[in-house]
């Protein structure tokens, strides 16, 4: 591949280094261009552009993003975020009072919550798995999670990618043995569309919910929730609108909506602006336009360089495993307590120009450098340089 070639197609500022695809991904200038187009004429005239003419291109995005997760268009519901379509799922999933809900612990921090919020409204009780991140064998996160369910466990909440530390679960094997189970499995997929290949059909979980705005690249405001067939009666919206009422005899076919009748109830709340799903299919080409063979090279080389050039940095310690299967395009690094890692964050940006992130779990500061196909090896030297130059003391 001609990686320059790959970044000119991004629309970025070249005046600083964004090395945080994990919180929201640079966009294709297609994907731009083409957004501005959609807002300009949602401006003109929000009538026909909000009301009346939007659903060609909201079927097409539904189709092709199906086609690249390897599922149907009629099992994805778009949401603004991944946080709104788990808290649409917490707050009607069809479980009784007593249940148990096992979690791990690097689950995101706003996530938890919503967990602890619908658990103490339905009677539910919360478990949670601790992941041996140290390891690098993959059998040691299956069985960390598989051997803490219980009689009483009814779902199992589990992240693809963790967004602490970068850890690729293995997910498969747990899904299959929850299933064995009869535990339902939901997904936090955040951050996996874009940077791992994602097969939902042989994945099987009951629910898997993702942004599209990081590693997929969509502008902010894009997300789905995939259902699994049958597994509609766990999910209710919780903003009622024009769609409730929709005739529902033929529940799952497309509808004039872009959608389907089960579908449009969710994705129907009144005027709004619909931009980011109706540019997701162009999204899609520009990752089909890349074998996916040498993505995964891509994210491997340089994840590689920014643990190379960090790892053991002022103390500095790489968490993310060097398992391949294991790891993808987010490097994490423990911030020792003698590293002051919000000053370093915000020095980074200061003085270089340079947008990382630092994520706290449970005391534990983890700073993480997202590098997709866009980035290059000059960016990761540059990161190296400027943590060298000076790194805040606590």
């Amino acid at each position: 591949m001609d990686w320059k070639q790959v970044r000119d197609s991004i629309e970025m500022d070249p005046s600083l280094i964004y090395l945080n695809t994990g919180t929201s991904g640079l966009v294709p200038k297609n994907v731009h261009s083409r957004a501005l187009e959609l807002r300009v004429e949602l401006h003109h005239n929000p009538t026909r552009s909000a009301w009346l003419a939007p659903w060609d291109d909201l079927w097409r995005s539904r189709f092709r993003l199906s086609q690249t997760v390897a599922t149907t268009p009629d099992r994805l519901v778009f949401f603004t975020n991944i946080s709104q379509a788990i808290n649409t799922f917490c707050l009607s999933a069809n479980l009784p009072s007593g249940s148990e809900i096992l979690l791990t612990d690097h689950e995101y921090g706003s996530m938890r919550m919503a967990w602890e919020r619908a658990a103490k409204r339905r009677g539910w009780n919360l478990r949670v798995a601790s992941l041996p991140l140290d390891q690098q064998d993959p059998d040691r996160y299956i069985d960390a999670i598989t051997s803490q369910w219980t009689k009483q466990t009814r779902l199992l909440y589990v992240s693809h990618v963790l967004y602490s530390s970068g850890h690729v679960l293995p997910l498969r094997p747990i899904i299959q043995q929850a299933r064995e189970a009869g535990i339902l499995v939901f997904v936090d997929g955040a951050h996996a569309p874009g940077m791992i290949p994602l097969n939902l059909s042989e994945l099987g979980a009951h629910f898997y919910a993702a942004n599209l705005h990081k590693w997929f690249l969509a502008p902010v405001g894009a997300a789905f929730l995939y259902v699994e067939d049958g597994m509609e009666d766990h999910l209710e919206p919780w903003q009622v609108s024009w769609a409730y009422r929709d005739d529902r005899s033929q529940p799952n076919a497309r509808n004039e909506f872009g959608s389907t009748p089960w579908i449009r109830q969710f994705e129907m709340e009144g005027t709004r602006d619909i931009t980011p799903w109706r540019v997701i299919h162009l999204c899609c080409d520009f990752h089909d336009s890349i074998p996916e063979t040498a993505k995964r090279n891509r994210f491997e080389e340089l994840s590689q360089l920014v643990r190379e050039s960090l790892d053991g940095v002022g103390g500095l310690r790489c968490i993310t495993p060097e398992t391949p299967q294991l790891r993808a395009g987010l490097t994490s690094f423990i911030v020792p307590l003698s590293i002051d890692g919000q000053r370093l964050r915000q020095r980074l940006w200061d003085r270089h120009r340079i947008e990382v992130n630092l994520v706290e779990v449970g005391g534990v500061n983890y700073f993480r450098v997202s590098t997709h196909v866009y980035n290059c090896e000059e960016e990761v030297d540059a990161l190296a340089r400027a943590i060298r130059s000076g790194i805040p003391k606590s």
